[in-house]
């Protein structure tokens, strides 16, 4: 295993420029072996692995070619969390699924519109999977999918739900029609979700935290749902409202 002793080390400046946004190459980072493993499961190509120690590669020889021994100051500059793991992995994506045929058998699609907060995606792309959905499609806008921050709050869910990423809202609704899904949004002024009957296959819209979904999209949606709230709060986390429909659709679905 080649080391690296410098933070003038070529491969080492490539991938602080990954970490710090300012590259061109459009690459996973990942750290831990749990992530890794996953994130090679979905098809995703390992560039550059960093470890302190050789053992830290668990026997698996097949990375030896793409991985680098470094000291602790430096995989510190590396890590994105405070307290690093034992592997930090630069990965090319996964191939991105073919919308129109994923959407041919879909019962669950979510819809992200501009959703910004890495740690709301994540923990909506963990509880998507959790609840049996089927497809998230992130439009025009929205937080990288390959963020960081999602992937660690996902907790490999990324790696293993498909997702579409940068597509148009144009494109999108006119593929829910193609498919008769049918498009429902997330709204306050809409009807009460506990006694909202699910069509048999849905798009759940959610938008931007704070200024809601694009006017367009909440025009073309069938329908709106409300979530009952007491006291004198006014909205909840994108990631919460998400949770609670996707429950209540999986819920429904059950016949319960």
């Amino acid at each position: 295993m080649k080391q690296i002793e410098s933070r003038a080390n070529q491969v080492f400046k490539r991938a602080q420029k990954v970490i710090s946004g300012n590259s061109n190459e459009k690459l996973i980072v990942v750290e831990g072996h749990k992530l890794l493993d996953e994130a090679i499961k979905s098809g995703a190509t390992p560039e550059i692995i960093f470890v302190e120690a050789p053992q830290a590669l668990c026997g698996k020889e097949e990375l030896n070619r793409c991985s680098f021994q470094i000291c602790r100051s430096l995989f510190r500059e590396l890590s994105t969390v405070q307290t690093p793991g034992e592997i930090i992995a630069f990965l090319a994506p996964p191939p991105l699924p073919d919308i129109d045929f994923v959407l041919q058998k879909s019962s669950m699609i979510l819809v992200f519109d501009r959703l910004q907060d890495p740690g709301n995606i994540g923990t909506i792309f963990r509880t998507a999977e959790a609840m049996g959905a089927d497809l998230v499609v992130m439009l025009k806008g929205c937080c990288s999918p390959f963020n960081p921050k999602v992937i660690r709050a996902a907790m490999g869910s990324t790696f293993r739900l498909p997702f579409a990423a940068e597509i148009k809202q144009t494109a999108l609704l006119a593929l829910l029609k193609k498919h008769g899904i049918t498009a429902i949004c997330a709204d306050m002024s809409g009807e009460n979700l506990p006694e909202f009957k699910f069509p048999s296959r849905t798009a759940l819209f959610f938008g931007q935290e704070g200024q809601g979904l694009n006017e367009e999209i909440l025009q073309e949606c069938n329908s709106r749902l409300a979530i009952p709230m007491q006291g004198q709060v006014e909205s909840l986390n994108v990631a919460t409202s998400a949770a609670i429909c996707l429950y209540e659709w999986a819920r429904n679905r059950r016949g319960h």
